[in-house]
């Protein structure tokens, strides 16, 4: 388990990477194509909203039915447990608007191609009868290749169809609006030509064509502004391309470019012109308006906000010798009474907008209970409950990794939009520490590695005159390197010239395994045979274990293999007279507690002799199955930790 949501039993969800006012934009993975997704989830406050539902779901066809290179495709949609969410490529690399904050304005060959991308993409979208609404730098995404993809068609509209009724809002980036959009009036396929016109300009000089202390002075301009010149913050940019940016920014719609078409094919003409020479200067496009930069950010503006804003007068410079005929100042009060009647007209329409939007971001949120969740599901819950979150780690013997150990403000509290609520997230048991065991005894080496919740791995042996005798003589891995708990740690001990370790000889025929310890100095001790699937024979167990320092001469038990156990079962004759009948028994226990590993060993006996049937370091929990041949009297003693927890007859 990775602890990562997943939906519809496909799309795992593995963190956040963006979003906006209606959606949270996540990475993820599909597990049944074998590639990383982008996934963006419809805001939990807003599941129960019809109208955004639908929003959302009309996003999703409205870009599905485009393929072009240039847009960012999607790939699937659906619903579960009420959470809406589009499934979409998932495009490495970064935004428009990153690489020209990073690297400022982009060289015109790059500039004129990204642009070449994005109109072929809108042409793709105006020849489907949808408009973007939304063209910026922030929804451009460049490609580890260096391809622009357009994406977010979230507000995307049909053209050419009737309306369901008078836009309440102006929705989008008012750095890019069309000078139709910031007044309320039905978008075209132009529209999005003329926020392809402002996206350009950023690309060529790095800054914004309009400035203004507020986004509605922003927009105020996009209606009334003469059209900038790029030139203005590079003169040699080439007036082609400086021809291009003010068509495509001409305030009346028929001015501009009438169709991606018309725009395409002089960005092209000036893709090849970058590659040749360039035209003389033209004086005629260079505008000498003076602009500052300004900041770019997605608003959701009331009609009636927007309009306020363009009505209330400004400031003019005063001009020598400025005064108005007297045609021109009738034609300004026919003007001004034009848009005062518009005016009027949407603020009855759109005046309850403001109090919907100031109704959405006031009031307390619950927090959520996170705690034991996964850190993946635990951020999306937050995310949808319009909550951010602080995510630290500490080490938890108790609580899985990547788990939520505790959150502050607890669950159930209420704080306002947007406050970061504080995880703990385990980072699961504290790594153990290797002690330093050269020259330290078996014992000794035992005990230090349990005490750091490790173990005793395999043992060989060799001589060396510089280290005492029976003690460690290296280690396989190093002092103070910081392992997972449980780790088993080899060891090579220093043995004296009359001691030997008993040599692995599981899988042997018996023969063989005489012949082995008869060359370490050893000699078979008590035989033993219990049924198995290996051949008659073969060694099964050893007694010491393999590993173990003993003295030479000393006894070696074996368990060998009786074959394949015969259809009659052999019964238990515990009355026998003769007292030496033999079984095999089983041994099962299941190690107690919780927490870290444990050191079990348990020691089998009978009327003539007992033995280690394991030892070893087992997670609680875990269930310990042995099976045994004993002969009369027999028992089992197992000890945990060192201590007796269990005594028992068989």
């Amino acid at each position: 388990m990775n602890g990562r949501i997943t939906l519809n039993g496909r799309y795992e969800i593995i963190d956040k990477i963006g979003g906006g006012g209606m959606a949270e934009v996540f990475h993820g993975y599909d597990t049944v194509l074998h590639r990383d997704v982008g996934i963006k989830i419809l805001r939990d406050q807003f599941i129960q909203d019809k109208q955004f539902v639908a929003r959302f779901r009309q996003e999703a066809c409205n870009a599905a039915g485009l393929s072009h290179p240039n847009i960012v495709n999607i790939y699937d949609c659906g619903n579960e447990h009420e959470i809406y969410y589009i499934v979409m490529e998932y495009v490495v690399g970064r935004s428009l608007k990153e690489v020209i904050e990073e690297n400022g304005a982009l060289d015109y060959k790059t500039a004129v191609r990204y642009a070449i991308g994005i109109c072929s993409a809108l042409k793709q979208a105006h020849d489907h009868s949808i408009v973007h609404c939304d063209v910026k730098s922030q929804n451009i995404l460049i490609d580890t290749k260096g391809v622009a993809k357009i994406t977010d068609f979230g507000i995307a509209r049909a053209f050419g169809q009737p309306s369901n009724g008078p836009d309440k809002n102006v929705i989008g980036s008012v750095y890019y609006l069309s000078p139709e959009q910031a007044a309320g009036q039905p978008v075209t396929p132009q529209s999005d030509l003329y926020s392809l016109g402002v996206v350009f300009f950023e690309m060529l000089t790095g800054k914004l064509p309009y400035d203004g202390a507020t986004p509605l002075e922003v927009a105020r301009h996009h209606l009334e502004s003469s059209t900038p010149s790029a030139r203005r913050y590079d003169p040699d940019i080439p007036y082609y391309l400086d021809n291009i940016v003010t068509k495509a920014l001409a305030k009346n719609p028929q001015l501009r470019y009438a169709s991606a078409d018309d725009f395409l094919a002089d960005l092209k003409d000036a893709q090849t012109r970058l590659l040749g020479k360039e035209e003389p200067l033209d004086p005629a496009w260079y505008d000498t308006s003076s602009r500052k930069p300004v900041s770019d950010e997605t608003m959701v503006i009331s009609k009636t906000q927007m309009l306020d804003g363009i009505l209330k007068p400004q400031p003019a410079e005063p001009k020598k010798d400025d005064v108005p005929t007297p045609e021109e100042e009738a034609a300004a009060r026919a003007k001004k009474k034009k848009f005062l009647a518009f005016f009027l007209a949407a603020i009855v329409v759109l005046s309850g907008v403001i109090y919907a939007i100031l109704s959405y971001t006031s009031g307390d949120i619950p927090v959520p209970d996170v705690k034991g969740k996964p850190q993946a599901e635990a951020e999306l819950l937050l995310t949808k409950a319009n909550l951010g979150f602080e995510v630290t780690k500490e080490y938890s013997p108790t609580v899985a990794e990547g788990v939520v150990i505790k959150q502050s403000p607890g669950a159930g509290s209420k704080v306002k939009a947007g406050r970061k609520i504080k995880l703990v997230v385990s980072q699961g048991a504290e790594p153990g520490v290797v002690p330093d065991l050269k020259k330290k005894s078996l014992s000794e080496a035992t005990q230090l590695l349990e005490k750091a919740k490790l173990k005793v791995g395999s043992l060989t042996v060799k001589y060396d005159s510089s280290v005492p005798q029976g003690t460690v003589i290296s280690q396989s891995v190093s002092a103070g390197s910081k392992v997972t708990p449980g780790t088993s740690v080899d060891l090579v001990m220093n043995i004296s010239g009359n001691q030997t370790a008993v040599p692995s000889l599981e899988g042997l025929s018996l023969d063989d395994a005489r012949s082995k310890l008869s060359d370490m100095g050893l000699t078979v001790g008590k035989l033993e045979e219990t049924n198995s699937d290996k051949a008659k024979g073969t060694v099964l167990s050893v007694s010491p274990g393999a590993g173990q320092v003993v003295e030479r001469g000393s006894t070696v038990n074996l368990v060998v293999s009786a074959g394949k156990k015969e259809e009659k079962k052999e019964t238990k004759d515990s009355s026998s007279s003769s007292g030496s009948t033999t079984s095999t028994r089983t041994i099962t226990y299941t190690v107690p507690g919780s927490g870290s590993a444990k050191t079990v060993k348990i020691i089998a006996s009978d009327a003539t002799s007992s033995r280690t049937v394991f030892s070893g370091s087992v997670a609680p929990g875990t269930q310990i199955t042995r099976q045994v041949t004993l002969g009369p009297d027999a028992s089992v003693q197992i000890y945990v930790n060192g201590a007796l927890a269990e005594d028992k007859s068989l």
